[in-house]
Parts: C-alpha cells; structure tokens; sequence
C-alpha cells in the first residue's frame, strides 16, 4: 500500500476514532437538558453517560480479538455500523427506558472501532518516523476529542436540540461505513487456528463490566454496603480468573509476558490515570459550571476551549521532547485545576455572589443541585 492511500485509509480511521472519543463527552452539557425534556431522575440521568462507558470499557480486549481473528476492516465495518444505528436510535428515543439501553449499544459498537482501527493503524504504517506521526496524529486527535465533544455538544443543544448530539454521528457513521471498503486495506492475525480464548473472555468482560457497574452505583447505594462489596468481591475473582485462564491457556487473549515490559506497564498504567482523570474532570467540570455556578450549556461548552486547543501542539512535543514530559506536565496541570474547582471565592461572572460553590448540606455540587436543576 502506497504512502497516498495509507493516509487516506487513515483519514476514515481517524474519523472514527474521533467520533467514539467526542462521544464519551458530547452527552455532558446535554444532561440537564434531557433530564428535563425526558423527565429523568437523577438515579437514571448519570446511566446516560455510564451506560456507554460499561460496554465500551467492558468489551474493548473482546473486541480487539475479534478484530484480529475475524479481519480488522470488516469489524471495524460491524462496530460502525452499530454506532451509527445505535446513534440513531438515541436521537430517536423518548422515554429513559430506551435512551439507556441504545446508549449502552452504542459503547459496544465504539469498543469494536476503537482496536480495530488502532490495530490497522499499527499494520499499515511501517516501524519508524511514518508510524510515530500517524500515532502522534491519532493522540491530537484523541486529546483533542473529549474536549471537542463538550464544545459540539454545547453548540447543537443550545441551536439545535438535544437529539443532534446523536443524529451528527449518523451522517458521519454513514461515509465512513461507505469509504471503508474502498480505501481500508483489509488484515488479520496469521494463525491456522482461530482460538477466541471464550472463558478469558467472558472473564475479563464480566470483571471489567462489574467493577465499572459497582463504581458508577456506589455513590448511591453507599461504598460499605453489601451490594457495593459484593460487586466488587465479583469482579475481583472474575479478574483474577481472568490472570489464571491466560496462564494456562495456549493463545491468551493477553499475553502476560508483555508486562515484563516496564515501558509498556508504565505506559498502560499512566494513561490509564489519566484518561481516567480527565474524562472525570471533564464530567464533574461540565455539570459543576450548569448547575452550581448557572452557566449556560453553551458557555460551560466553551469554557473548555482552550483544553481543546492544546491537544495538537502537545501531540507535536511527543515527536520532538519524547513522551515522558508531555505526561508530566499534564499531569502536573492537575494539581492546580483540581484546586481552582474546588473552592471557588465569589463573585463568579454570570453568577449571583452569594452562590456557594458547594450547595449546604451536599458532599458535592451535584447530589443536591443536579435533582434541582432536573426540575426546572
């Protein structure tokens, strides 16, 4: 494959990469809207975002063995066309009961893109310069997407409505679906037998599945509780079965010599940190600045402007400084965002200067001011 056609394959890649990532977002500042429109508790409106985090989370090594026993390109085709389905089906739904379920489908579709396409990436770019600028482009793209996502998602529920954080997807779905075939090359694993490793499999799901279930519900059904501990007494034994299965089984889904590799474990482990912060951050950040501090949901979308704006140059400092500072000095970044949200002194633009940035009463600005907003 000529270097032209690699890059136009990776085009409709990333395309896709950055329509499952702006999508992990793009709900937030839409939130208090459809609490609203759709007359959703409190208890159900945070399912609209976990729900999608479940299965994508839940079923991504799944999906990145199917992509490499089954053919990249056509699983790719199969997880966007569920995505695009799916987001048709969220910008159609009317009651809780059938926005959560479709959204939670539409986290599987992205967890079937999302290595697949990695992995064509990783087959199409030779080892060296061409690679490491197709990564540091698809990493601007996936640092930039979050933050992106908040700002489109601003804009369309503001102008449009709700419902086109979903129907955009579907457009853009549709022409990569159309432009895969023709400019994607196809590749799989070469192996004589295909070996799913099924009981792994199921292992990792579940654990994985369980411990993201326990975590989004702890906050209401109490950290101490018995349902709490026995969800993750669950997912603990279904990870550790997990580790024993790949142990003795002869094609692992993990192979788990690859963490003799203290790059590779430190890599993973960081950006697991910081992903996990910053899609956190992005979260609270969203719902804090609507329903504590009253902003619009199109300024809380722009207000995240310029963490949208420093993805690209910090993807160029990989190819130039190495990836070691970038990571520390985002993660620096941290201490000072986290400290200015905490306890912000009034006045506050656009906000009445006795508002108190924690609502009396609540260990966080949400659990009480989130029922309110919803009852406007």
């Amino acid at each position: 494959m000529n270097k032209v056609h690699r890059w136009r394959a990776f085009a409709v890649l990333a395309v896709s990469f950055f329509m499952t990532v702006a999508d992990l977002a793009i709900v937030n500042v839409a939130l208090p809207t459809i609490g609203r429109r759709l007359h959703m508790p409190e208890s159900s409106l945070q399912w609209v975002v976990t729900g999608y985090g479940l299965t994508f989370g839940g079923f991504l090594l799944l999906g990145g063995r199917a992509a490499d026993l089954l053919g990249r390109r056509r699983s790719l085709m199969a997880g966007l066309a569920l995505f695009t389905a799916a987001s048709l089906g969220c910008g159609l739904a009317t009651p809780d009961s059938v926005l959560i379920p479709v959204r939670c489908l539409q986290g599987l579709g992205a967890a079937i893109v999302l290595p697949a396409a990695l992995s064509i990436v990783m087959n199409m770019f030779p080892e060296g310069a061409e690679r490491n600028k197709a990564l540091g482009v698809r990493g601007a793209i996936g640092a930039s997407g979050a933050t992106v996502g908040v700002i489109a998602g601003a804009l369309l529920t503001r102008y449009a409505g709700w419902q086109y954080i979903f129907f955009l997807n579907v457009p853009i779905g549709a022409a990569a679906l159309l432009l895969a075939p023709r400019v994607v090359p196809e590749s799989r694993l070469a192996t004589e037998l295909r070996r799913y490793d099924p009981f792994g499999a199921v292992a990792v799901t579940g654990g994985l599945s369980l411990l993201v279930y326990a975590i989004s519900t702890a906050p209401q059904a109490g950290w101490g509780t018995a349902r709490t501990l026995t969800l993750l007494a669950s997912s603990a034994a279904l990870l550790v079965a997990f580790v024993v299965i790949e142990t003795r089984v002869q094609a692992p889904l993990i192979p788990l010599r690859i963490f003799g590799s203290k790059t590779l474990t430190g890599a993973n482990a960081v950006g697991m940190l910081l992903g996990g912060s910053f899609f956190a951050f992005i979260f609270i950040g969203t719902l804090y600045m609507q329903q504590v501090l009253g902003y619009s949901a199109l300024k809380a979308g722009l207000a995240w402007l310029a963490a949208a704006c420093c993805g690209p140059p910090r993807s160029r400092c990989t190819d130039t400084t190495g990836a070691a500072w970038p990571v520390r000095s985002s993660s620096s970044e941290s201490v000072p965002r986290l400290r200015s949200s905490r306890s912000p002194s009034p006045p506050w633009p656009g906000s009445p200067s006795t508002r108190p940035a924690w609502p009396p009463g609540s260990s966080t600005p949400l659990s009480s001011s989130a029922g309110r907003s919803a009852s406007q």
